[in-house]
């Protein structure tokens, strides 16, 4: 089931886009903005309270779309991939193996564009976190998430295509295998943005 829903998801997410205007754009037109985004993944916090059990920082690709609401407003809906491997002396049967993490969500982006075309913003929201090893005896479970990050974009003149760089943040309830801890994990991506005026 999940596998469907991850497809779908990067069906929507795979299309090319971001969530930005030229400072140019004016304020009362909306625009849908699609993007795509790769990068990597680094867990802030261990899976247990000894730190004898974590992940390593892995890869991450991911997308969405939104909705540019007014220059400074947009909101947006998201779905990451995140892949890394267990490590320590207490990960158990996830040392050495990999872990799927899924994010789900949305957000409210507040971003500041400015006349040269860059674009400094900062967004909130929450969501979902499916995590599935593969592995058996190892329960895979879904997760209520917040989220935040930070980001910067750059809008190519006279074009609808943007370039940017930006860190999310996904806080959770690791409570499953053996662990029992929050988990903070900060996904750092790169990425390519289109918008479509409506």
């Amino acid at each position: 089931m999940w596998t469907r829903i991850a497809i779908g998801a990067v069906l929507v997410a795979a299309l090319p886009g971001s969530t930005v205007l030229s400072a140019q754009t004016s304020e009362h037109r909306s625009q849908v903005v699609l993007y795509g985004t790769g990068g990597g993944v680094s867990p802030v916090t261990d899976l247990n309270a000894a730190g004898t059990a974590s992940l390593k920082t892995g890869w991450s690709a991911g997308g969405g779309i939104g909705i540019q609401l007014h220059r400074n407003v947009a909101l947006r809906g998201t779905f990451d991939f995140a892949q890394a491997k267990g490590e320590g002396s207490a990960a158990g049967n996830l040392l050495g193996r990999k872990l799927n993490q899924y994010f789900i969500g949305g957000d409210v982006q507040l971003r500041y564009p400015t006349e040269s075309g860059i674009a400094p913003y900062l967004f909130v929201g929450a969501g979902a976190v499916y995590l599935d090893s593969n592995l058996s005896g190892y329960d895979s479970f879904t997760k209520f998430a917040g989220k935040g990050g930070l980001g910067v974009e750059y809008l190519i003149p006279r074009t609808n295509v943007g370039i940017f760089a930006q860190g999310t943040s996904y806080l959770y309830k690791y409570d499953r295998n053996g662990f029992d801890k929050n988990q903070v994990d900060i996904l750092w991506s790169g990425g390519l943005s289109y918008r479509l005026p409506f």
